[in-house]
């Protein structure tokens, strides 16, 4: 039986990659739980998580809340096909937050009380509370952290 967040992480991180909607504007091999040292945006981690434990008579309990974090930057913007006729692939435009946003709003899409079945443990919910976006300290660098709770009953 592995640890319940890890069972999460590992799962969402699926879900991630599986997802068309995302993953036509973040590759699924830029979607990881750890990336490479240096990896050139836009890229996403699932690797940013907590808990507290959330018993109750009977029951044992967990609740999670898992960052998803998306890195962008202007280097890279995001094209994406337009709905003419015949579609045309165009920059979305507004840098490296909006990217950032466009992207991020998938992530919320693919996650928001989606039923993720995990190995041995029982998610009861799984919900969207959050986003920041911003720039790194280095001012080229968009960075979006999507937060979401998850309840879940463990063994």
């Amino acid at each position: 039986m592995a640890a319940p967040m890890y069972e999460l992480v590992g799962v969402a991180t699926a879900r991630l990659r599986a997802y068309t909607d995302l993953t036509t504007l973040v590759p699924a091999t830029n979607i990881f739980t750890k990336p490479p040292a240096s990896y050139v945006p836009p890229y996403i981690t699932v690797d940013d998580a907590y808990s507290i434990r959330d018993d109750m008579q009977c029951v044992d309990g967990l609740n999670v809340t898992l960052n998803i974090h998306v890195w962008t930057d202007d280097s890279h913007s995001l094209k994406v096909w337009s709905a003419d006729s015949p579609p045309v692939k165009h920059v979305l435009g507004g840098g490296a937050l909006q990217d950032a946003r466009v992207i991020g709003w998938q992530v919320v899409k693919a996650l928001h009380h989606y039923p993720l079945s995990l190995p041995t443990q029982t998610l009861v919910n799984l919900a969207h509370t959050g986003e920041r976006v911003f720039y790194n300290s280095d001012g080229v660098t968009g960075h979006g952290v999507f937060s979401f709770e998850a309840i879940l009953s463990v063994t």
